[in-house]
């Protein structure tokens, strides 16, 4: 399928989703809209107006008397980039941030199609990849049209890779610093790209003055963003931006079985005894520290030999091992698949096989948790243990990635083996 018309289907599609969600917002019990979004949008409005939605000033030492304080509403843990951005919610219609999400998609999109072609694929091969992964894929549709903000994410960390397949190490550092200060997740791409340029040269001199610019340019690029933010909105920003994430115990019902633990940790029985053995899986660096050594790990592993694999294993392990994990968090390796494809030799079985289990894993939680929420039953257990199901079916997905890799050099596309594909 041509690029052109991909975008095209891709538009369509996303335009139908956004009315059919004002539909169902308007007429239906069960909201099309995610509730992050009405917490985006009141940020925006209390940083707008903060008379009115009574939100109280901005706290940072150079706030401005009219600016107001997102971090006023709760459950806001972002940048203020993000209220900003979503500003015109308040100022010319609530629908203007589902289509600037939706407008990311595509330009991911369309990234991806050039990285892709960029690193060898046919045009035929890269445009029908693209599509049917990420352009028409009917779940990134209705993510992005629901209000979710991870396209934002996905454009920079796709950015990052594309810059660099350019061999742009400066803009593609200042996009990395910029990326990590909107959602810290992709600090832990650090290690291959610690890797690939490490490797980039025989001359480890230059090499290692490659690495130090880089680290620096992004290191300024991140910094600089902070400071801004803190400026305007102190103390609360870096509480609810970062520290908030490190300690985080969320109970709430997700894919990750670590939701249990953290559940009877905050209603534990009079019974209950409190041994460092017990309280050890409850804590919140018990689950960071293997996830992060694993991302990071494979990181250092792959990065040499190509960017987009390395980064997909280790977005893979990420969100399969986080102590939370939503639907959207799996934006996060699907923006990255289609550049890795040709590095993958996966027989058409295996892949139909790979996703179908994906799949069914969900569906299976899903169904628990329809239980829990909508129907108000007690299936605590049952939703954990679905949930431990679909670790054990994410794992077995990226040992398929990780035996499926088949190196610089010897990658396939949907025509064939194709030699001498552009590396990064």
């Amino acid at each position: 399928m041509r690029l052109p018309r991909a975008v095209g289907l891709a538009v369509a599609l996303r335009g139908a989703l956004l009315l059919w969600g004002s539909y169902q917002d308007a007429h239906s019990a069960v909201r099309y809209t995610d509730v992050d979004y009405f917490v985006f949008s009141d940020a925006a409005a209390c940083l707008v107006d903060p008379a009115r939605q009574h939100c109280g000033r901005a706290k940072g030492v150079w706030a401005p008397d009219w600016l107001g304080d997102p971090y006023a509403r709760a459950t806001y843990r972002y940048t203020p980039l993000l209220a900003f951005a979503l500003a015109p919610n308040s100022l010319l219609h609530p629908a203007f941030g589902k289509v600037l999400f939706a407008m990311c998609d595509l330009l991911v999109g369309v990234m991806l199609y050039k990285l892709m072609r960029r690193r060898g694929a046919s045009r035929k091969y890269a445009g029908r990849a693209v599509a049917a992964i990420w352009l028409l894929n009917p779940m990134i549709a209705n993510i992005s049209t629901r209000g979710s903000s991870e396209s934002i994410v996905g454009a920079l960390v796709v950015a990052v890779l594309s810059l660099a397949s350019e061999g742009r190490w400066d803009a593609a550092a200042a996009v990395f610093g910029a990326a990590v200060h909107v959602k810290i997740f992709p600090f832990m791409y650090g290690s291959s790209l610690v890797a690939a340029l490490y490797s980039s040269t025989s001359d480890k001199k230059v090499a290692m003055t490659r690495l130090v610019r880089f680290g620096v340019l992004g290191f300024t690029s991140f910094m600089l963003l902070n400071a801004a933010c803190f400026v305007f909105f102190g103390k609360p920003f870096l509480q609810e931006t970062f520290l908030y994430h490190l300690s985080r115990l969320d109970h709430r019902h997700n894919f990750s079985p670590y939701f249990y633990s953290y559940y009877l940790s905050l209603s534990p029985s009079p019974q209950s005894t409190s041994s460092p053995l017990q309280l050890l899986p409850r804590h919140p660096l018990a689950a960071f520290l293997p996830q992060l050594a694993l991302s990071l790990g494979l990181g250092f592993l792959f990065g040499a030999q190509d960017l987009p694999y390395a980064w997909l294993v280790q977005t893979f392990a990420f969100v399969a091992f986080n102590k939370v994990c939503t639907s959207q968090y799996f934006l996060w390796f699907l923006w990255l698949l289609p550049p890795a494809l040709p590095r993958l030799s996966l027989s058409l079985l295996r892949t139909i096989l790979a996703a179908v289990l994906w799949v069914a894993g969900q569906a299976i939680w899903l169904s628990q948790a329809y239980r829990l929420e909508m129907l108000g039953e007690p299936v605590y257990r049952e939703v954990w243990l679905a949930g431990i199901v679909f670790l054990v079916i994410q794992t077995w997905v990226l040992r398929e990635l990780l035996v499926a890799y088949t190196g610089p050099g010897r990658g396939r596309s949907g025509e064939g083996r194709q030699e001498g594909a552009k590396e990064l």
